[in-house]
């Protein structure tokens, strides 16, 4: 019976030793600042600063080089949608981090800042520079469904 015992500890171990670990992030912004690269001056220019919400799901499957990102925009009544597969992440100071993705049509890069509480979002590659850049104000969602608000039936 000890045998068994041991035996279904150490299979129960080696299961969870192997299991995918997901982990999926998710940041709420209700301002975003648009740049633009400009060829001319060769640096980035501030086109617009937009106080519209957007949903930022990073979800990592097996490794923090695994998985996809989608960015969800409230752009001027319209709803964009930009999204793409990770295929590298690098750990660019203690905290900060940043991942490369891709999808079909696109290339672009994110880079979250804790400190700061900003995700930059550069995308439209032209060679080697991006031409389009993103900087929005986060705050991560603590609990997975905390944007969701629980309705107290009243009629008796």
């Amino acid at each position: 019976m000890k045998t068994k015992f041991i035996l279904l500890f150490l299979f129960i171990f080696g299961w969870n030793m192997n299991a995918q670990v997901d982990i999926q992030k998710r940041f709420q912004s209700d301002t975003r600042k648009y740049y633009i690269w400009n060829k001319e001056f060769e640096k980035y220019e501030l086109k617009e600063t937009e106080y519209e919400n957007t949903i930022i799901d990073i979800r990592e499957i097996g490794s923090k080089t695994n998985g996809y990102i989608v960015i969800s925009m409230y752009d001027n009544g319209q709803v964009r949608l930009h999204h793409g597969s990770i295929f590298e992440f690098t750990q660019t100071s203690e905290e900060e981090g940043t991942w490369l993705i891709r999808s079909k049509f696109m290339r672009a890069k994110l880079i979250y800042n804790p400190k700061e509480n900003t995700i930059t979002y550069l995308y439209d590659a032209e060679g080697k520079r991006y031409s389009k850049l993103m900087i929005f104000s986060v705050t991560p969602d603590e609990i997975p469904n905390a944007s969701l608000k629980t309705v107290a039936k009243t009629d008796d």
